[in-house]
């Protein structure tokens, strides 16, 4: 039979599959994350007719004289270039830009993508939508400054409503104590500093007020109680507030102050407008930067806050002493995730709020991959690719570092097919198989000739 025939089938089989990824990039082209993949053909083995001869001194040499056997599948390569952004505006979208990979945990099988269209299940967890699969990453530490652990990555989970971790106390319960006055009295005293404090039964007027029946006034400074008349020893009265120390819950904490500077650190601030008391020494807030005499300035330092005291009506300042016990009003209230962003490494900051002031918080850092050869990976579906013999190790840590993708929040990455591209590819396709078709209709028009030869 004719070697034409076998050629040309192997054309034909072969522009098939050109066809097949063809159809493949153009039903992938609003895939998000995809990749186009094109076809190389190379030649088979050719049929040697006549060796090639060396020249000599008489005569020259002369060439090989082969007959070609036909095409077959040379590669299919995926084409790894950047995809169109589209924006979504959805805060756990992203985009990878750049060469580089989110890793994700596929029931167990670590996988990667460029499709960052991702979203949160019932529990927080950052996932995939489609499949459920986990985005990797690594957590940060509760105060802020703890760096990101470089080890193996983990899931990442972080809802709105969380409570910031340095605030796992609050709030703070209210104690409960009584007090019976020793002889009918319209007045007495407690503890200094509790500014929150209520009385069971009475309500509470502002310090200057004469109290009327069922009314009482409280001055923090003093610890002093007003009532109207009529309070005795038969009445025993039930108060209530919350303990307002400086350093932690629950307790009446003396907090280190260095001679001379004035300044001391605390876990939560001060309410808004709050007077704060350094002993029995009442200290407003000061309107400028620099504290006057009785007033505080207060501002964020590493997690805490730092409070500054003026004089206290003479010189030297107040804090000559080592230790002095700072009460004050506060919000009951822990700080709760209102809002997040990504930034461009992939670090999620949190926003956290107690309805009086707002701190950020990293929570988490977005784990990327990259790889020695990308084009070499090895697609396993749900826009899903995992490893193979030549795609080399993967390469994870920070996005925007070591030759790793950086991170777009609030958009995902469109699939690189271009219509235009495959369109053309499609028409030499089609006319490359139409050829070879038209080859085997030729070819066995011969042969129709041959076999007539003996009629």
């Amino acid at each position: 039979m004719m070697r034409s025939l076998y050629s040309a089938i192997s054309g034909l089989k072969n522009h098939q599959v050109k066809m097949d990824v063809i159809g493949n990039n153009i039903s992938n082209v609003n895939t998000t994350g995809f990749k186009r993949s094109r076809v190389s053909f190379s030649t088979m083995l050719s049929q040697n007719l006549k060796g090639a001869s060396a020249p000599t001194p008489n005569q020259g040499g002369t060439n090989t004289v082969q007959v070609g056997l036909g095409v077959m599948l040379g590669s299919i390569d995926q084409i790894m270039t950047q995809g169109s952004s589209q924006s979504t505006g959805n805060a756990t979208d992203m985009m990878l830009q750049g060469s580089g990979y989110f890793v994700l945990n596929n029931n167990g099988q670590q996988v990667y993508t460029r499709a960052g269209g991702f979203g949160q299940d019932s529990a927080g967890t950052l996932i995939d939508p489609a499949t459920g699969a986990k985005v990797q990453g690594y957590s940060w530490g509760a105060d802020d400054t703890t760096p990101v652990v470089w080890g193996a990555a983990s899931d990442i989970r972080f809802k709105i409503g969380d409570k910031l971790a340095t605030d796992s106390f609050f709030p703070i319960p209210e104690e409960t104590k009584t007090y019976t006055p020793a002889a009918a009295s319209n007045a007495a005293a407690i503890a200094v500093g509790l500014e929150n404090l209520t009385i069971d039964g009475l309500t509470r007027v502002p310090i200057g007020t004469t109290p009327a029946s069922g009314q009482f006034s409280y001055d923090p400074s003093t610890g002093d109680l007003n009532f109207s008349s009529g309070i005795s020893t038969t009445n025993a009265l039930t108060y209530h507030y919350i303990p307002m120390s400086g350093v932690s819950p629950n307790t009446e904490t003396s907090i280190d102050i260095t001679a001379g500077d004035n300044t001391a650190l605390v876990d939560y601030p001060p309410l808004a407008g709050a007077t704060v008391y350094n002993g029995t020494k009442a200290y407003t807030l000061s309107t400028s930067d620099t504290p006057g005499d009785l007033e505080y300035t207060i501002k964020e330092v590493n997690g805490q806050y730092q409070i500054t005291f003026g004089t206290d009506g003479a010189t030297p300042p107040i804090a000559t002493v080592a230790t002095a016990t700072i009460s004050y009003d506060f919000t009951n209230k822990a700080h709760t995730l209102t809002d997040y962003s990504i930034d461009q490494s992939g670090v999620i900051t949190g926003v956290y709020s107690n309805g009086v002031d707002s701190v950020t918080h990293k929570i988490a850092q977005i784990a990327v991959a990259s790889f020695a050869n990308e084009a070499g990976l090895a697609n396993i579906g749900g826009n899903f690719l995992s490893t193979s013999n030549n795609s080399g190790a993967p390469s994870i840590g920070a996005a925007g570092e070591d030759g790793r993708a950086s991170i777009v929040s609030n958009t995902v990455e469109m699939s690189n097919v271009d219509l235009s591209t495959e369109f053309t590819d499609m028409i030499v396709t089609q006319r490359g198989f139409q050829a070879n078709s038209r080859v085997i209709t030729v070819s066995d028009t011969l042969l129709e000739e041959l076999i007539n030869l003996k009629r």
